[in-house]
């Protein structure tokens, strides 16, 4: 079972953001910010609405928050496919101006889950018939999304308006500092995190909501980002601890719907398929259709061959995360990546027999957002720099033994204890062991390695991806021109824009 989403509502969001309907499955009628929290059963809704936000990513016209375009395809590690989509090969190649749909999208978007979240946490102690206990949780989800949301926005763009109530005087707002944003992201989760329920407390009708452990792992990742290493281990640490999780014995298992909420899994996205609703208006995940194959999508994000290169020999996640034409697929079909720029395809977001949907733009297919072997490798990291290597090796050899499914011959242990020559091994191991999970753009920026790994790609390959990415300007991405426009030049650009 999963927390599904399927409420109506139409939120008057905040004027720079735009107003969108956000997506149905069952209409119950029109709600506005008035009905909504006045009853158990509308704070549900609202609760509902907070969380449908994460569902937007890429259907048709961009009309949402695409997280593997700024995550992977900015990397070295996938590609956009081909010359149908001008807007996405601009990000790419880091010749996008403020007026690309991508970023408009990607903030408006984020700022629509920003205000759904702020009525979550301002009117769910308000609610009349509710329990103090659910209350509590309400408003520790609604920080978390909050949380969640504003952390996507500061590392796309950096300091952005800090908005934390339903009704503001004044819309045209400056930008915050990156800084203070990232202190906000902090206090939420740390407030959020004693309220919220262990995983194996929660109903399997609520799988999808979060919970203590997916309060840690986002707080551990806004701690990495930052450079915060001790922060960073003790949250990771805690996570370990806790033996509430545990790496599935099979990898590619992860990324099917038979292993979605297994032991490994912290948090996901999740969606359900629904005939009823086979396109924009579902509940389904677009990301099967535009990730996959020509038989039934659009071959984006194509992994390149540096990152095939990456894997080492017979390294079982190597196939249960890119294919090319002539593989045999883990349904058994023989896979065609059609035109796909690179030659290959990501087999994380194919969408097998078992699991086609009648319109594969709706998959039921969810998407991992934190699972344990991101943790152990982000403690890994953490532990080296705080100088503790043996704990660093334990943690990385504990992901490459799962990786090994068995195989002893493949895949030995790291035993390097030089703190220099650690770091490279769990920065190799990252790539790999969570490759087009939209993490390693980011990963590059946090260590101030992108502009050498992009510089390096595009002089190896001969190619524009990574040739024009500037130090000191492309670590972000431009504010949409139409959202400084609607501030009446309150909004000042990022520099080099």
């Amino acid at each position: 079972m999963k927390f599904i989403l399927t409420t109506c509502l139409l939120l008057f969001v905040l004027t720079f953001s735009g107003c969108k309907k956000l997506l149905e499955i069952e209409p119950q009628g029109r709600q506005t910010t008035a009905t909504f929290f006045t009853t158990p059963a509308t704070a549900r809704q609202g609760l509902i609405a907070a969380y449908k936000t994460l569902q937007s990513n890429y259907r048709t016209n961009y009309p949402g928050y695409v997280r593997w375009v700024f995550g992977d395809v900015c990397s070295d590690d996938t590609r956009a496919n081909g010359g149908d989509n001008p807007d996405m090969i601009q990000v790419e190649y880091f010749v996008a101006n403020s007026t690309n749909p991508f970023f408009e999208n990607a903030w408006s978007t984020l700022y629509q889950g920003i205000h759904a979240s702020n009525l979550v946490v301002e009117k769910s102690p308000l609610v009349q018939g509710m329990d103090e206990a659910t209350k509590s949780t309400y408003v520790a989800e609604g920080k978390f999304l909050r949380a969640y949301y504003y952390f996507n926005l500061v590392q796309i763009f950096g300091g952005v308006p800090l908005m934390l109530q339903e009704k503001l005087s004044d819309y045209n707002i400056p930008r915050n500092s990156k800084q203070e944003i990232y202190s906000q992201i902090e206090k939420d989760l740390l407030e959020a995190e004693p309220n919220l329920p262990n995983r194996d407390a929660q109903d399997k009708a609520d799988y999808g909501r979060a919970t203590k452990g997916a309060a840690q792992a986002l707080l551990a990742r806004v701690y990495l980002m930052q450079g915060k290493f001790t922060e960073t281990e003790t949250w990771t640490k805690k996570i370990i601890d806790s033996r509430k999780y545990s790496l599935d014995p099979v990898y590619y298992h992860l990324f099917t719907i038979d292993g979605e909420y297994g032991p490994e899994s912290i948090f996901e996205i999740n969606f359900q398929y629904d005939a009823r609703f086979y396109d924009e208006e579902g509940s389904g995940d677009g990301d099967g259709r535009t990730r996959g194959p020509l038989s039934y999508g659009w071959g984006y994000d194509a992994p390149t061959q540096d990152l095939v290169d990456a894997f080492e020999p017979m390294d079982p996640r190597k196939k249960a995360t890119v294919y090319k034409t002539g593989d045999i697929l883990p349904d058994g079909t023989i896979a065609d990546v059609g035109t796909s720029p690179t030659g290959y395809l990501c087999t994380k977001y194919l969408i097998l027999k078992n699991e086609m949907p009648d319109q594969p733009k709706s998959s039921g297919k969810d998407q991992n957002v934190f699972r344990l072997g991101h943790i152990l490798l982000w403690y890994a990291e953490a532990a080296n720099e705080n100088g503790r290597p043996n704990e660093a090796l334990n943690a990385l050899n504990e992901v490459r033994k799962r990786a090994r499914e068995g195989n002893n011959q493949i895949l030995p242990d790291v035993t390097t204890l030089d703190k220099s020559q650690l770091r490279e091994a769990i920065w190799k191991e990252q790539r790999v062991e969570y490759a087009t999970e939209v993490f390693r753009f980011f990963d590059l920026l946090r260590t101030n390695r992108a502009a050498k790994v992009l510089g390096d790609y595009a002089k190896k390959y001969n190619d524009q991806k990574g040739r024009e990415f500037k130090a000191s300007i492309n670590e972000l991405f431009p504010v949409p021109q139409s959202q400084i426009n609607l501030s009446r030049g309150v909004l000042k650009q990022n520099p080099g824009y």
